[in-house]
Parts: C-alpha cells; sequence; structure tokens
C-alpha cells in the first residue's frame, strides 16, 4: 500500500513541514484535523465566504436514441441534463423537447417513436422521478401528456400499428403492450409476457424494438440473451448467450439487410445477428478513439439508409456506422463537454488535511475534481466505465486518508466500485470486495467507513488488507450520511427520508434518535458540533455533541443566493476549521467559515471580458476578471440566440423563451478574482449576445457587459 507520494513531505504543495507535523499529532491525539486557533470559534457564528465551481453539462449525454421517420431526425435523450434533444441525420443541432418545468422530472432513458405520426415517447427513470414515468410529446417536440407504467419504465419501443411495449428493468421481469389513448391521456394493458419459451424465467430486461409483423424482441441482461415473441405473446426463440458478454443494451431491427442489432456493451460493440438469430459479426469495440464506444453503446437504432447509429453516453456523443461496420461520424464534433471546473450532478467532497485542497465527486460528470480552497481547478480524474483506473460509474463519495493522503472514491451503481488511489491518481491500490450502493465514505483511526445507503449498513474496512472487519446493518433501513466522532469512535448516520439522526456506539448500538428539522443527507464533526446538512431547508444543522441537542444552524436557507443552499449533500471541515458543502442541485461548493462579514457598501462590482477567442470547438467560452473590495460571490451570464430570440437556460441546460442568467466559474483572490462561463450546448451557424453581470459578497450588482458572439 502506498503512504506518501514520491515527493518528501519538505516539498508537498502548499504545506511546509512544520504544519504537516502539527497534523500528524493532532491525529494522534485524536483530536480532529480542525483543532487549534480555528477550533475556537462557534461554527453557528460561521458566514459563507466563497464559491467553488458550477453547474455545466455536456452539449449531449446520449443515452436514449430514435429515428423519427415523419421529421427525418434523430431523438436524443440527454442523461444528465434531463432533457431530450433533436438533431438532423447530419448531426445538426435543432433544439430540444419543450418540457414544462424546463427539466424532465426524472431521467432521461429511452425514447421510442410512433411511426404513424412521429408522436415521441420518453421512458423516465431515476432520482425525481414521479409515478408519471413515461412522457408523451408530438413530432414537433410540443408536451403532451405523462403516463403511469406499472413497475418502472426504463425501455420502451412503439410499434408500426402505435402500440407502446415496455419491457421491465428493476422491479419485474415482464414485458408489458399498452394501447394509448390520446383523448383520455391513459395507457390500456392489453398483453403481459411473463415467460421466454416452455417455463423459462426471464432476468432484468432492457432494450427492446419490434419489426413490421409487430414481432417484439428484449434484451436479457441476467441471461444474456434477446428473447422474441410475436405480437400476441407466443415465444418466438432465444439468441444466445454465445457470443454475448452482458450489460446489454439497445436492440434495433433491419429487416431490409435481415438483422438483429444488439448493444453488447460489456464487449464495447454493436453485435448482429440474422433474422433467425444466426450471429453474423460486430460493429466496433470499447475505446475512446471516433468508432469506438466508451463503456458501450445505450440505445441504438437504424435509419432508412441502413445506417446504425449509437449513443455513446460515455463520451458525450452519438455515432454512425455503416453496415459493414465503417465508421462515417460522430456528433456533436467535437464533443461538448461541460465547464472543466463545472459539477454536473454534485455529491460528495473531502478536504485534504495537509494541502487544503478540495475534492469533489461528480456523479453524471463521472470524475473526481480537485480545486484550492481559493477556487482553482488543479486537477482532474476519471470517466464513464466500469472499470479501474479511469472509470466511473456514478460516483457518489470521495475520501481522503489522513495518514496517507491516497484517496478513495465510491462508483454508486456497481463495478468498479470503491477503489483506492495514490493522492496523484497515478496506482490503483484495490477495491474492497463490498456491494453497490455506498454513498458515502469517511476515515477514522486509520479504517475507511464505507455507508451503504440501500438496504443499509456501514461496513469498517482496513485500507492495508481491503478486508471488511466490521459490518452494522441498520435496522431503521435506508442511510444518507455518515461522520465518526474521533474522540468516541461514535457513528452519527443521517437517514434517508427521516429526519432522525442516528448516534450508533462502535459495538452498533444505537444510543440516540435525534430528531432534526428536516432530512439530513452529509455529516461532519468539529469540536462539540455536528454538522448535518439539510435537504429539506437548505441549512446546514448543528447539533451539539454531548448534549444531543439541535443547537443552530447556518446558511440562508433554500436558493441558488451567495450563502443560500439548494439540496447540500456532502460537507466537511477543513484544516482551515472552515466548512466546505456541496450541493446536489446547485452544484457548486459553499464555503462558510469564522470571517466576519465584508463591512456594509454600496460600490457596485466591475467586470471585464477578456478579448481572448470565445468560440472554442463550437462552444462559447468567456473568460474574464470581476474586482470589488468586499469580494465577489457570483458570475453570472445571458446567453441569446439571436436568430431564435431564446435564451440558454445553464442550469437546465437547454434554450428557453424567458429571459434567464447562468453561473459561472470564480476563483483566486475575490477583490480581484478572475471568471469562465461555458456554453456546452451551442446551436449550428448561430450569433448569440451574452450579458455578464457580477455580484459582490454584500449582494451589489455590477453594471452590465455584453459581447457579440458567432459560431462559425
Amino acid at each position: 500500500m502506498s503512504t506518501w507520494p514520491a515527493r518528501s513531505i519538505a516539498h508537498l504543495p502548499r504545506a511546509g513541514l512544520a504544519a504537516v507535523l502539527a497534523l500528524l499529532l493532532c491525529w494522534a491525539m485524536g483530536a480532529p484535523s480542525s483543532a487549534g486557533v480555528a477550533a475556537a470559534t462557534r461554527v453557528t457564528a460561521y458566514v459563507p465566504q466563497r464559491l467553488i465551481g458550477a453547474p455545466s453539462f455536456p452539449g449531449v449525454a446520449a443515452w436514449g436514441l430514435a429515428y423519427n421517420p415523419v421529421s427525418d431526425e434523430l431523438i436524443v435523450g440527454d442523461y444528465v441534463s434531463r432533457q431530450v434533444r433533436r438533431y438532423t441525420r447530419d448531426g445538426v443541432y435543432l433544439g430540444d423537447l419543450r418540457n414544462v418545468g424546463k427539466t424532465i422530472g426524472g431521467v432521461a432513458s429511452a425514447l421510442g417513436v410512433d411511426p404513424r405520426d412521429g408522436a415521441i415517447y420518453v421512458a423516465v427513470t431515476g432520482e425525481g422521478r414521479t409515478s408519471l414515468d413515461v412522457r408523451k410529446y408530438d413530432k414537433d417536440g410540443v408536451f403532451l401528456f405523462d403516463l403511469d407504467m406499472p413497475g418502472a419504465a426504463t425501455w420502451l419501443t412503439v410499434d408500426s400499428a402505435g402500440n407502446l411495449w415496455v419491457p421491465e428493468g428493476f422491479s419485474g421481469s415482464v414485458v408489458r403492450k399498452f394501447t394509448v389513448d390520446d383523448a383520455t391521456r391513459s395507457a390500456t394493458l392489453q398483453l403481459l409476457i411473463t415467460k421466454a419459451g416452455p417455463g423459462r424465467a426471464m432476468g432484468v430486461l432492457t432494450g427492446a424494438a419490434t419489426d413490421s409483423a409487430g414481432n417484439i424482441y428484449v434484451a436479457d441482461v441476467g441471461r444474456k440473451v434477446i428473447h422474441s415473441w410475436t405480437a400476441t405473446g407466443q415465444w418466438r426463440f432465444d439468441i444466445g448467450p454465445e457470443p454475448i458478454r452482458g450489460d446489454l443494451r439497445g436492440v434495433a431491427i433491419d429487416e431490409e439487410l435481415g438483422r438483429i442489432y444488439l448493444s453488447d456493451a460489456v464487449f464495447g460493440g454493436i453485435r448482429y445477428f440474422d433474422l433467425e438469430g444466426n450471429y453474423q459479426g460486430v460493429i466496433s469495440q470499447l475505446g475512446l478513439e471516433d468508432g469506438e464506444f466508451t463503456d458501450g453503446a445505450r440505445q441504438i437504432v437504424v435509419t432508412p439508409d441502413h445506417h446504425i447509429y449509437g449513443a455513446d453516453y460515455g463520451s458525450f456523443r452519438v455515432q454512425e456506422f455503416l453496415p459493414d461496420g465503417t465508421f462515417v461520424k460522430l456528433f456533436p464534433n467535437p464533443a461538448m463537454r461541460p465547464d472543466p471546473a463545472g459539477i454536473s450532478q454534485a455529491r460528495g467532497l473531502d478536504v485534504d488535511p495537509v494541502t487544503g485542497d478540495v475534492l469533489t465527486v461528480d456523479a453524471f460528470g463521472q470524475r473526481v475534481n480537485r480545486y484550492a480552497a481559493t477556487g482553482e481547478l488543479l486537477d482532474q480524474y476519471g470517466r464513464r466505465g466500469s472499470s479501474p483506473p479511469q472509470g466511473m460509474n456514478y460516483p457518489k463519495a470521495v475520501a481522503v486518508n489522513p495518514a496517507t493522503r491516497d484517496i478513495w472514491v465510491s462508483s454508486f451503481e456497481g463495478p468498479p466500485g470503491v477503489v483506492g488511489y495514490t493522492a496523484d491518481f497515478a496506482t490503483v491500490l484495490g477495491r474492497p470486495d463490498i456491494p453497490r450502493w455506498v454513498g458515502d465514505l469517511e476515515f477514522a483511526g486509520g479504517k475507511l467507513y464505507a455507508l451503504e445507503r440501500r438496504p443499509g449498513a456501514v461496513r469498517v474496512i482496513n485500507p492495508a488488507t481491503l478486508a471488511v472487519e466490521r459490518t452494522w446493518i441498520s435496522p431503521v433501513g435506508l442511510l444518507h450520511g455518515l461522520a465518526v466522532d474521533p474522540l468516541t469512535g461514535n457513528r452519527w448516520i443521517s437517514h434517508d427520508t427521516k429526519k432522525q439522526l442516528l448516534v450508533v456506539s462502535p459495538s452498533g448500538v444505537i444510543l440516540r434518535k435525534i430528531v432534526m428539522p428536516g432530512v439530513g443527507w452529509g455529516v461532519a464533526i468539529k469540536g462539540d458540533e455536528v454538522a448535518v446538512a439539510n435537504t429539506s431547508t437548505g441549512f446546514i444543522d448543528i447539533v451539539n455533541r454531548k448534549t444531543f441537542r439541535v443547537i443552530g444552524k447556518i446558511g440562508r436557507g433554500a436558493g441558488s443566493g451567495f450563502g443560500q443552499l439548494r439540496a447540500p449533500s456532502g460537507l466537511q471541515f477543513g484544516p482551515d476549521g472552515k466548512l466546505y458543502v456541496i450541493e446536489q442541485v446547485n452544484s457548486r461548493v459553499t464555503v462558510f467559515g469564522p470571517d466576519p462579514a465584508p463591512a456594509a457598501e454600496s460600490g457596485k462590482p466591475a467586470v471585464v471580458i477578456s478579448e481572448d477567442p470565445p468560440v472554442v470547438d463550437g462552444q462559447i467560452v468567456l473568460t474574464g476578471t470581476a474586482t470589488d473590495p468586499s469580494g465577489i460571490a457570483l458570475i453570472d451570464a445571458q446567453v441569446r440566440d439571436l436568430t431564435t430570440g431564446r435564451y440558454y437556460d445553464g442550469r437546465a441546460s437547454t434554450y428557453l423563451s424567458a429571459a434567464t442568467w447562468s453561473p459561472g466559474v470564480v476563483w483566486g483572490d475575490l477583490s480581484a478574482a478572475s471568471w469562465r462561463y461555458t456554453v456546452p450546448a451551442t446551436l449550428t451557424s448561430r450569433s448569440y449576445e451574452v450579458t455578464i453581470r457580477a455580484t459582490d459578497r454584500r449582494g451589489n450588482l455590477s453594471l452590465l457587459v455584453t459581447k457579440l458572439i458567432d459560431v462559425p
């Protein structure tokens, strides 16, 4: 196991030997790493000081994919931005489906198109989903209505008669066929398939497609096969398992060429069979180059010219191939990535106890960002993938080992699981053999504590041997966040759905159940105060470690303003004694500290847009500076497409009719800060008007600065 990185202690960045030894002494004595002068200040007196990062999304995180024969468009589901985007077959971005509430209420999964009228169906899954898990739009993208499906609708397809087929992916193993009535906005079940072949059970069902006769073809991840039934539910045949590898995704049919296509994501390629199920060959493979899929294609589709398109979710693009496997093109080209210092979906964070650097995990960006305490992006690691070293699968937690500075990251939805890296990410230290759904990681007493969100457990891991030394199974169900008291070893655990904070002894006895003002998430301890992220109210609740009473709160409530929080998730005290809070919704880090609030003043901050080229690989990337004696809190941009008159909303990652402001990234000395704003989804060959404004820490607004930009 690695200890310190190759550099000597004397040359660790931004930390002298004396500081390191002092910190090590604190750890050896069992005191919190934030002990010292800063510990004398009560956490409840903390005020917001600065923001780190900002929400930013890729141009398209392609997951769902469908061809609309009525409009001759490709419809692409953006899994990260919760949008569905429209493109020409040449890859020209046309706009998005129009959503009530700016985004889809959940995550856009598979897509289906009614070939008769071009109506579009979207399966909605994941966090934020209500019971209304299928959305219907007309061919022009106008929202029509929602449907409530039995179970969970993750995949779907529409046959030539307009019937909606929904294979059950996660809460059952059945295939349902519905008739949809637009007049009553309802779906009537007309067929339920529960078996494949004589008495054969099914596994997890995913991709689906139909042919002109109404036969249905469904991928089965658990069995590594494609099942086929007639339009009336009679089993026809299975394809596989050889040579299928697993993690099956999209299915598509080309009857004219006599082919059945399957995304075999573990292998990374798109396999194809004849209409009788005989294996014929494969298109593409795993990889990062053009014509390769980062983690396997998601949904796939065939267009009338027999070209095959695959949604390359991990590399933010759609790829096109000829029937013989020749790569044709990709779009967007190049892929429009989120701002380097941006965060698509913030979850966990930790603070390096030596350098004070802030490490965040971006669940949808599939990466770890390392920032200086002043907000500069120092390093970035990770990409979508199911295996290390770089692969990540919705990372939700990060923890720095205070004894070695090694970094441990949890991929929430399975492989690669919890992975340990050296501080520079150069070496993988190992992967403990524990279940998925790890939502929080903490170090205490030289051990790694892994909180399993569901069904609810805490596992104590030896980071040197990777052995699980103790396991506590939750008697109260789902869990959310965790902190370990360095003095007593007690574990402070928030509940996933209840306004409850548990105090659990090292032996696993629940000592207290504290009633909280809201549902908690992350937990952190400093001295005798326990900070709990309150997802209900947007405050950070403070509990006395000895009396177990809620004694106060910090923050300015729910919102997106300076000092406000929306769904705060992870939080941690740094060696500087400050509290660092990351927010799931605002996708940023707010730093709270004991420094006094800036003095009242009414002067306007000044903002400048630099003269650097603002278009980089098709994306508008604006940079500049902003100055104010009290410090810059926020930079916002307003982007208007001069052709359509619509405004880009950076939080929803779409163009809207109403004017809106979107946050940028700010770093450095706040009295003379640097800033950047990236627009990842520009329309092709358009002219834009961009307006920038700055807000200081007293709430004063700058004058507006405007720039006209042409995207070639």
